[in-house]
């Protein structure tokens, strides 16, 4: 491939593929663009690899065992086909006895108070009971937990290894080209 000088008209000419073209001839435009590309060709392998690290608590967290709730009107569908409309947040929530609340806690008292927090009157006792409005779903859970770690020490280790990479890609990017810095 040879670079058309400006305002070629003559020949037929076409663009740079951004998915076939050589990292090199990138740096063209300059060693920064070569970088820009490099790095973001790097990101998207190591970003796509821990999302697919996590599809399992993906797909544990869109079902039935950790929200036993969330489907009953949505039955048949595959539960990462709308992932926008699922996520950690629980939908199922209970009204249960609060036995160390204080009626009006500072902690509760907030624009939500209503949302969370509630009496009733014990119907054995007569006495007002505090109530709070908990989620039944299945708190922290280790395996998900494992999987969450894993991801992390994959990223830790992933961006590790592009810092290395890119500085090798600099050097190699710089090698061809000649500036003042050279000098």
């Amino acid at each position: 491939m040879t670079k058309a000088p400006p305002g070629e008209k003559k020949y037929k000419t076409r663009l740079y593929n951004p998915l076939t073209t050589p990292l090199h001839s990138l740096s063209d435009w300059g060693i920064g663009v070569g970088m820009y590309f490099s790095t973001l060709a790097s990101m998207i392998v190591v970003f796509a690899l821990a999302g697919l690290l996590n599809v399992k608590n993906m797909l544990y967290y869109a079902s039935k065992e950790y929200d036993r709730d969330r489907f009953e009107e949505e039955r048949g569908e595959f539960p990462l086909m709308n992932p926008l409309k699922y996520s950690t947040v629980c939908m199922t929530r209970e009204w249960v006895v609060c036995v160390d609340c204080h009626e009006r806690n500072s902690y509760w008292n907030n624009i939500f108070v209503d949302s969370y927090y509630g009496t009733a009157v014990n119907p054995v006792t007569g006495k007002t009971q505090i109530l709070i409005n908990r989620t039944t779903c299945a708190g922290a859970q280790v395996e998900q937990g494992i999987w969450n770690i894993v991801t992390l020490l994959f990223l830790i280790v992933g961006i590790s290894l592009f810092v290395s990479y890119q500085n090798q890609v600099e050097v190699r990017l710089d090698e061809g080209k000649t500036s003042a810095s050279d000098y």
